[in-house]
């Protein structure tokens, strides 16, 4: 008997001995490698100024860019480095990896190379989407799966591939660039309301609930049902929603989660009618990317935390 119980304690030393290497590994990889910040979407727009200011910032040590385009990709690395070099903070290495939100095969590729290179991620800024103009003609209801595909549902996949390396960074957060069109206040049902900002609601049910808006808007019957009238704010309002959902679910992970609007900025999404500068709109997902003591599951607006 009591060889048995010497035996299971000398297994129980070693597990405790091979978990506390683990953590040592992987805290002494974080203090080579230096925090690692990702952008989607980080080549033009609002998306390029949060890339600078976190390059900038000398919080980073490296900023990669996620874009679809690789030419815009490489021309907004160049363009960035030349902002470092003139404020003589050359230290953040920036760069530029392919990346197709709503793609699967993409993000797993991104993950790969971001294990391969880093081991881990410190930031990551969903800050990728799509907006039909007004004058686009292309139908309503063939608007609607492409809007919510990119903007919520490849977000969301995108977003549960990263996870893993998240979890291993320093003060690691997230930080989702929604709008103020995805406010609760666009839902016509009390019903939907109490469903989006439950506190108990899941990213399965998330799913659900945009399902069963995109099968309403195929059959025409969404405003008598109760939904929003427009594709983007609904991808919006679920991103937002989605947000709160990985804030309770990481809080264990210790990984704050929140999401912003960066406001009506003069972008290429709003065919340059915004009034705020893309810098400026940018300040609001800054925020919760490099503040202290950053709370989670938030909505910035206007620089501060905001009604949804």
């Amino acid at each position: 008997m009591g060889h048995t119980i010497l035996y299971l304690f000398t297994i129980i030393l070693s597990i405790m001995s091979i978990s506390a290497m683990s953590t040592t590994a992987t805290a002494a990889v974080s203090s080579v490698v230096g925090r690692v910040a990702v952008v989607t979407g980080g080549n033009k727009g609002i998306g390029y100024h949060i890339a600078l200011q976190l390059a900038s910032s000398g919080l980073f040590e490296h900023v990669i860019l996620g874009c679809r385009n690789a030419a815009l990709g490489a021309d907004a690395v160049t363009r960035i480095q030349k902002e470092l070099q003139s404020k003589t903070k050359g230290r953040t290495n920036v760069d530029c990896w392919p990346l197709i939100i709503g793609d699967k095969v993409s993000h797993e590729s991104f993950c790969a190379s971001m294990e391969d290179r880093f081991g881990k991620m410190d930031l990551l800024v969903n800050n990728a989407g799509i907006a039909y103009k007004n004058a686009d003609p292309t139908p309503f209801n063939i608007q609607c799966q492409p809007t919510l595909d990119i903007n919520f549902r490849g977000t969301v996949d995108f977003t549960e591939t990263m996870l893993p390396l998240l979890r291993r960074g320093q003060d690691a957060r997230m930080v989702n660039v929604a709008s103020m069109a995805g406010g609760l206040r666009q839902l016509q049902s009390n019903q939907f309301k109490d469903k989006f900002s439950s506190d108990a609601l899941t990213m399965s049910e998330l799913r659900q609930l945009v399902d069963q808006f995109q099968s309403n808007v195929m059959d025409g019957t969404h405003i008598e049902n109760g939904w929003g009238s427009s594709n983007y704010g609904m991808s919006k309002l679920a991103l937002i929603a989605a947000t709160k959902v990985w804030a309770r679910n990481e809080m264990n992970h210790t990984v704050k989660v929140n999401c912003c609007c960066p406001g009506y900025c003069d972008t290429d999404m709003t065919s340059h009618k915004g009034p705020r500068h893309p810098s400026e709109g940018a300040k609001n997902a800054i925020l919760p990317a490099t503040m202290q003591n950053c709370p989670t599951g938030q909505y910035f607006s206007n620089y501060e935390i905001s009604q949804w």
